[in-house]
């Protein structure tokens, strides 16, 4: 199974904040998080530690990606983590998930990953839902239940998904070719994902100009519901 990497930018709708938002409204936990996203990170850890110790779990996960991204120590990042997952934090069952997937603080342990990841797709986290389709796909082999998550990944917008959906629709057993899907979700990964668009771009030389158009109303359409 191919670990999705843990320095990838993740921000939740929770840590995306407006400059002017942050200036009108500042509160502790904005603080922090301005902090994080400046690199300062013990300014952010003084920040959300007193926070976290009173159980806000946004605090609590925060403390963890400090120790975890920040400071690079995984072992005093996962009892945080798991505070929060134990609490119902999707964020951070998802990240916990990720640290027994990679035995990064923690022995190595798949069940265990797999169980957390389990508890955040149920909480529709699209990163959770796109780690279990790819544990579907490339360690059990089924492709059935990779599609069911991948779609609800991609729904969310989330780019990997809509990728690895367009080459499951190139034609994945037990999952019939469909072109117009496959062209669909590859344009919608397209700005992302630089194979995406390349494997947008060589379907197409075997479409005819009807399936093009076809795909292309469809694709807006699907924009305009967003």
């Amino acid at each position: 199974m191919n670990i999705i990497p843990k320095k990838i930018v993740r921000l939740s709708s929770v840590f995306l904040l407006s400059s002017l938002s942050v200036l009108a409204y500042a509160t502790p936990f904005d603080d922090a998080i301005l902090a994080f996203e400046n690199q300062d990170y013990q300014t952010a850890l003084t920040l959300s530690l007193a926070m976290a110790k009173k159980q806000d779990l946004d605090a609590m996960t925060l403390v963890g990606r400090l120790y975890d991204e920040g400071l690079n120590q995984p072992q005093k990042a996962l009892p945080w983590f798991r505070k929060a997952a134990e609490l119902g934090d999707a964020q951070a069952q998802l990240e916990l998930a990720e640290l027994y997937q990679a035995g990064d603080g923690v022995s190595k342990d798949m069940d265990m990953a797999i169980k957390w990841y389990e508890k955040a797709a149920a909480q529709d986290h699209d990163e959770a839902q796109l780690a279990l389709a790819l544990h579907y796909l490339e360690d059990l082999d089924e492709p059935e239940e990779a599609l069911i998550l991948l779609e609800k990944s991609a729904k969310q917008g989330n780019s990997t998904a809509q990728y690895r959906l367009g080459l499951l629709y190139l034609g994945e057993p037990p999952i019939a070719m469909d072109k117009l899907k496959a062209w669909h979700y590859f344009s919608l990964a397209a700005d992302k994902v630089p194979d995406a668009a390349q494997a947008r771009d060589i379907l197409q030389l075997g479409m005819s100009h009807i399936e093009i158009q076809q795909a292309t109303i469809a694709l807006e359409k699907n924009k305009e519901k967003r």
